[in-house]
């Protein structure tokens, strides 16, 4: 599986709290997709899938094009889309996670991120949503989970899959896969994450390259 991040939206370019909110890619965007299409660019995907958020599918569908894959359709998964981060989808991104995590004794997500998992984070923040509909740890981790078992259940043995995702989503699961893997910093719009999945486990082979 070669696990993409979407290229650059004008809600990343503006640092804003973007979940389920959805934003078109940005110049800049566009142009992530197309160097994550370099990385790939001699693979031969079977099978495409992303969430089924505009700034995922636009990517993917620029890496089929790049790649000269673009007779594949791009299957898209609602289960492998971003954390939904309730009322604080589209605020400013800083001010919200001084809001959440200054409470808790911490200066920000990335010292946050230090003492807990991505999980925690998502506790966090359905705690600090005044309605509580953020996804708190165990609905995101249901869901991703369920992402990758639909992804396993379309796939043929010896496919090889591209998967368009978001930065968290990415995150959450490698940490899952693998704890000893450093997830705490941002990964870059366009990062390309490879994984091979065998009947009994899940081997991270690259993250954030």
């Amino acid at each position: 599986m070669y696990l993409i991040r979407h290229g650059e939206t004008y809600l990343n370019k503006y640092d804003r709290m973007q979940g389920w909110a959805d934003a078109p890619l940005t110049p800049q965007g566009i142009e992530d997709a197309h160097m994550a299409a370099k990385k790939v660019q001699d693979v031969h995907f079977d099978q495409a899938f992303s969430s089924d958020l505009t700034r995922a599918v636009h990517t993917a569908h620029i890496i089929l094009d790049d790649t000269k894959n673009d007779a594949l359709k791009v299957t898209q998964l609602p289960n492998i889309r971003e954390a939904f981060f309730g009322y604080f989808e589209g605020a400013n991104g800083p001010e919200t996670w001084d809001t959440i995590c200054r409470p808790l004794g911490y200066n920000g997500i990335d010292d946050f991120l230090k003492d807990h998992t991505f999980y925690e984070t998502r506790d966090a923040m359905h705690a600090a949503d005044p309605f509580h509909d953020a996804e708190d740890a165990q609905t995101f981790k249901k869901r991703i989970l369920a992402g990758i078992d639909q992804l396993a259940e379309k796939a043929n043995d010896g496919e090889t899959l591209l998967v368009v995702s978001h930065m968290d989503a990415i995150r959450s699961l490698i940490q899952l896969l693998n704890p000893q893997i450093d997830v705490h910093l941002p990964i870059k719009n366009g990062s390309l994450n490879i994984l091979n999945f065998t009947d009994n486990q899940a081997e991270v082979v690259a993250y954030d390259k």
